[in-house]
Parts: structure tokens; C-alpha cells; sequence
């Protein structure tokens, strides 16, 4: 309702707003979402947190230093909301067991929470702001992976180290270990994991994969591949006997489709154009502008979330890589991803996955040592988003000094 006025206002066409609308970047996300959907339905994440915790052998920081690598790893590749919900009942029967205390819960979440951002940040398809950066133009699949995916791997590695330390190790005999891992276990042996499907979803992932990274985008679009990978799946699972009833959260996308029409709209109105050009007038240092748009896009990335400020942001980075900067374009889109998902870790609200993860930590009652239910939510999780901002913001502060 906002934009439809500023644009009435300022005498934009409504028309206008959506004949350059970003319909590929909504296709593509309720396409992964959908497929995310099929692959859950395999059981294959459920194994695979159990192998996690069997491993871990119920040793608190190592089940912090797997289940975050695992965040990240398929946040990557695959809608970071879904794999959250998919591996939680996992992670709450395990908590449940263990001992642990209020300060271990809100590290886990915490740090569970910020990976899930970096995994959706590292990969073009991992989440709507780097949707949006693949779909622009600016880079290409490829060159967006390539540049992204080991900074922000680093990120992930830099983060788990540095809570992994803040967690004590364990110095009882391990019955209560052994105990956890053994009544997880036992929850989940009737599981049966449909390997027959998931080897045919993982052949048509890498051919999604190949196809984005190889197919120019003006003769097959990534949406396209996108639906067409997705309808492939579903028929295969039909075949197979998987359930295809599909479900999503559309008031993501309603959301999403908001930001991207009233991002629209400002684009239109060649204000955020006259921004970049004076920030591009006003600092003549290449790398410098690129480091004060990265801090303004954080701060509005952790304020009013990634969705809106990956929306809003966007003309500026495209206006500034049309200009001298076009052959650093690569780690221009690079910047942009980082300073968003840094943003998205430094309040509860500014995640994607932020509200829904508290509302199920806290509807699961997991006791700590005393035996008090442990709350985690927006307070709890202040001083830890603070810390996951200043440390994902600095390291991509500083690999953008050194690499422009």
C-alpha cells in the first residue's frame, strides 16, 4: 500500500513497477522451497543428525562444532527454514537428555542460527538475498559461487571456534552421553530412508546446478530451470510412491513480494541512483565505498531484516557495479551478500529462520541443570547476535580491503 502511494505520488506507473517486476526471484524461491520439501520427505536429514549425535558421542561442544557444519552445509543447497524444522526434534530430543545449562542452549541456537545465514548467503540458491544478487546480473553463478562460498565457510569455521571455546568440557564418565544418544536412537529405528528416491533428487539437483552454472541466462532463465527441475522431482516421487502434497509458508513469500514491489517502486523514483552517485562522487577510494555501503547495508539488513534491505539495497549495488567498478563485479556481489547476512545475525527479527526457531526452542521445554525451562528469544539472544555481527562483519571487512 506504501509504494502503490509513493508511486501515484510521484507519478510512476503502476504498470511501470511491475513490468520490471522480479518474478524470477519469487519462481525460484518457492521452487527450492518445494523442492526442499521432496527431499525431507526422503528422511535423509533425520539420518544424517542422527549420525551427527552418534558421532558427536554426546559431547556438547563437538555436537555444536557437526550440527553447525551441517547448518551450513545445507543451508547452502537447500531452503534454510525447512532443514531447520527437519533437524530440530533431533536436536530437542538430544538437549533433553543431556545436561545442559541456559547459557549452552542459547550458544547452540545461536550459533545454529547465524550458520544457517552464512549457509544461505554462500551458494546463489541458498537464500532470497543471494537470489536476488544471481538474478541481477551482476555475477554469474559460477563466479558467485566461487568468490562466496570459501569466505563464508571461513566465516562459519571462525564463529564455531570461537563459541566451541566458550563451551566446557565434559568431565563425567559419559553414562548421561551414552544414555541421550541411545533414547535417540530408539526414537528414530522404524525410520525408513527412501534412498531409491533421494539418489534420483540428487541427480536432478546437480543437473540444476550444471544447468545454472553452464546454460547462459537469456536462453534458458533460472526459474525456468528452477520449475522444470522441481516438476521433474515431483513426478518421480509420485512415481515412487513419495507424498507430492506440498506446503509452504506463504506468508514469507507475500512478504518478500512486498519488499521486492516497493523496492521497485524507490528504484523507480531514481532516488537510490542519486545515492550512489554521491556516495560514488563523495568517496573517490573504490574500496572504501564498497566497505561504507557494506556497513550502511548491515545496519539496514539488521534493523529491518534481509528481505527488505536485500530489496532496497539492490539498485545501488547494480548502479555502482555499471560504473568503474564493473570488473570487480564478482566480489562487489560477494560484499553485498556478507553485509546482509552479517545484518541478518545481529537481532532476533533480522534472521529469516529467527522467529521460528525461538518460538520451537521454547515450545520444546528443554530443561537445564536446575530444572528450569529454558526461554530463548530476542533478549536471550542479544549479546550473542552482537558478537556474530562484529565477527562476520570484520572478517568481510577485511578479505574486501585485501581483495579490491
Amino acid at each position: 500500500m506504501i509504494g502503490s502511494v509513493v508511486a501515484l505520488l510521484s507519478n510512476i506507473p503502476v504498470k511501470s513497477v511491475m513490468s520490471n517486476y522480479s518474478y524470477d526471484v519469487l519462481v525460484i524461491l518457492v521452487a527450492m522451497e518445494l523442492f526442499t520439501n521432496l527431499i525431507a520427505e526422503t528422511g535423509i536429514m533425520q539420518l544424517l543428525a542422527i549420525k551427527i549425535a552418534e558421532l558427536s558421542r554426546g559431547q556438547k561442544r563437538l555436537c555444536l562444532m557437526l550440527f553447525g557444519g551441517v547448518m551450513f552445509l545445507i543451508s547452502s543447497c537447500l531452503n534454510n527454514i525447512t532443514a531447520v524444522l527437519v533437524i530440530l526434534p533431533i536436536v530437542f530430543v538430544l538437549l533433553k537428555t543431556l545436561e545442559v545449562d541456559c547459557m549452552y542452549v542459547c550458544i547452540f541456537f545461536a550459533t545454529i542460527l547465524a550458520l544457517s545465514n552464512l549457509g544461505g548467503a554462500a551458494s546463489p540458491i541458498g537464500d532470497f538475498p543471494a537470489i536476488i544478487i544471481m538474478t541481477s546480473g551482476i555475477t554469474s553463478f559460477l563466479g558467485y559461487l566461487s568468490h562466496a562460498f570459501p569466505l563464508f565457510a571461513f566465516t562459519s569455521i571462525v564463529l564455531l571456534t570461537i563459541w566451541g571455546m566458550r563451551i566446557k568440557k565434559e568431565k563425567d564418565d559419559g553414562a548421561i552421553r551414552y544414555l541421550a544418544i541411545s533414547t535417540l536412537k530408539s526414537q528414530y529405528r522404524n525410520r525408513i530412508i527412501r534412498f531409491d528416491v533421494l539418489k534420483w533428487l540428487a541427480i536432478i539437483f546437480i543437473g540444476m546446478l550444471l544447468a545454472w552454472s553452464f546454460v547462459p541466462q537469456k536462453i534458458v532463465p533460472p526459474e525456468i530451470i528452477a520449475v522444470l527441475g522441481y516438476a521433474v522431482a515431483m513426478v518421480i516421487c509420485s512415481v515412487k510412491g513419495i507424498k507430492v502434497e506440498q506446503s509452504m509458508d506463504l506468508k514469507s513469500v507475500l512478504t518478500i513480494a512486498s519488499f521486492l514491489f516497493f523496492a521497485q517502486v524507490i528504484s523507480q523514483t531514481g532516488l537510490l541512483n542519486l545515492i550512489a552517485a554521491y556516495l560514488q562522487s563523495n568517496i573517490g577510494n573504490p574500496r572504501l565505498l564498497i566497505m561504507v555501503i557494506m556497513v550502511i547495508t548491515s545496519l539496514v539488513a539488521g534493523i529491518f531484516s534481509a528481505g527488505p534491505a536485500a530489496a532496497a539495497m539492490m539498485p545501488v549495488i547494480i548502479e555502482i557495479c555499471n560504473g568503474p567498478l564493473g570488473v570487480q563485479a564478482d566480489w562487489i556481489a560477494v560484499a553485498y551478500a556478507a553485509a546482509i547476512c552479517a545484518g541478518s545475525s545481529l537481532f532476533m527479527w533480522s534472521a529469516t529462520a529467527g522467529f521460528i526457531l525461538s518460538g520451537k526452542v521454547n515450545a520444546a521445554g528443554i530443561e537445564a541443570d536446575e530444572g528450569k525451562k529454558v526461554s530463548w528469544g530476542v533478549g536471550q539472544y542479544l549479546r550473542y547476535g552482537f558478537v556474530n555481527y562484529a565477527i562476520q562483519l570484520s572478517i568481510a571487512l577485511t578479505i574486501m580491503a585485501i581483495v579490491l
